[in-house]
């Protein structure tokens, strides 16, 4: 089945898409349902974040850079608050510094380029400092960015904690289907829908609201000239009883692998990045599904 085909058969439409000028570098979804992000331009090494309304898809703030132009990411969410990281060197993985914004505006309510971000809660952030040999501790009030105590040792609780600070991950992710999968009915829809492409690596999935969205990587036809295979990474969304296609694009239309984990599920809407910059939000619960 030709993809250009599908176009005419479909019902669903994307609720909403946000496109970035760069590559997307980094999604994270905060309790308050609001989804920050990196934007980052590799050719110019500039970075700037954005924040939008789940819901709509509304820019709070995009745009927004701050003192590091490129060597600055994002720390953590929490609650009203997010914190982005500098680096100890270029090129080295390890954070340092912490600059904390206010999620609603993008505004800077503190910095503090002396410590380094451990986790956070909304009323204080646990912080640390490397010296020879030790590693010390600080409690910062979380609004002020001001010293409250330094700690005698970290917090027991303090790694499980600093999971939380990602956001939320309460979503459904897809699954590999494999030919040990107990609901044969489910692989035959698949395989169906798929008979007539050649695929490459794994085709992934997940069941919602009466239906299945599945992604999966098609040998295409390369460029004139080029030797080497081609693939398209493309996402489809059937209903679940008939096998109906209800929608179906292309994610990346030339890629040299499969990129596995392409699209996932929050309740009835299905997130998806497009050409690694278009961030689009689905609503299935809007069709009936």
């Amino acid at each position: 089945m030709k993809i250009s085909s599908l176009f005419h058969h479909r019902h669903i439409v994307p609720h909403w898409t946000f496109t970035t000028k760069g590559i997307l570098w980094r999604l994270l979804f905060s309790d308050t349902n609001f989804i920050v992000g990196e934007d980052r331009d590799t050719e110019k090494k500039a970075v700037t974040f954005f924040c939008l309304n789940a819901q709509n898809g509304d820019a709070l703030w995009k745009d927004v850079s701050y003192d590091e132009a490129w060597w600055i990411g994002i720390e953590a969410v929490v609650h009203d608050r997010l914190y982005l990281h500098g680096f100890r060197k270029p090129d080295m993985p390890e954070h340092n510094k912490i600059t904390a914004v206010d999620l609603g505006t993008g505004n800077v309510l503190w910095r503090n380029d002396q410590y380094s971000f451990l986790y956070a809660t909304p009323e204080k952030v646990i912080a640390f400092r490397d010296l020879f040999e030790k590693r010390i501790f600080y409690e910062l009030n979380a609004a002020t960015g001001e010293f409250i105590a330094e700690l005698k040792e970290c917090p027991a609780d303090a790694y499980e904690v600093k999971e939380g600070n990602h956001g939320r991950t309460d979503f459904l992710f897809p699954h590999v289907l494999s030919g040990d999968d107990e609901n044969v009915s489910l692989r035959k829809l698949i395989e169906k829908s798929t008979h007539e492409e050649e695929i490459r690596g794994d085709i992934e999935y997940v069941q919602s609201n009466g239906s299945v969205i599945m992604n999966f990587h098609a040998v295409v036809k390369p460029a004139s000239g080029q030797a080497r295979e081609v693939l398209q990474n493309r996402l489809h969304i059937l209903d679940e009883h008939t096998g109906e296609v209800l929608f179906a694009d292309v994610l990346n239309a030339e890629t040299p692998a499969a990129v596995p984990d392409s699209f996932f599920v929050d309740h009835s809407t299905v997130y998806f990045v497009k050409e690694r910059k278009t961030l689009a939000a689905l609503e299935l619960k809007h069709y009936g599904l």
